[in-house]
């Protein structure tokens, strides 16, 4: 089985049948890049996880400068807000 760079496998935990974290902020990541913006209430329904675990992954994404944290959401780093 041959993977290429870039490729992402959706990970899935046994204990909980959920997406594990890194699996989850990848969607993150891919969604705000690929749209711009993503609401915290369309990831909260995506990825079936609370608000609180989105919050916590928007945090650390912010910090490592993949995604910027916006009241209700986030969007691609690059995109500047009007002042």
């Amino acid at each position: 089985m041959s993977s290429r760079r870039g490729d992402h496998v959706p990970r899935i935990s046994l204990a909980t049948g959920k997406l594990t974290a890194a699996s989850r902020q990848h969607h993150i990541v891919e969604t705000v890049c690929r749209e711009g913006y993503a609401s915290l209430e369309r990831l909260v329904r995506e990825l079936d996880v609370s608000a609180m675990t989105i919050h916590r992954d928007l945090r650390l994404l912010d910090s490592r400068g993949q995604v910027r944290r916006v009241r209700g959401g986030a969007v691609a780093p690059w995109m500047t807000t009007a002042s």
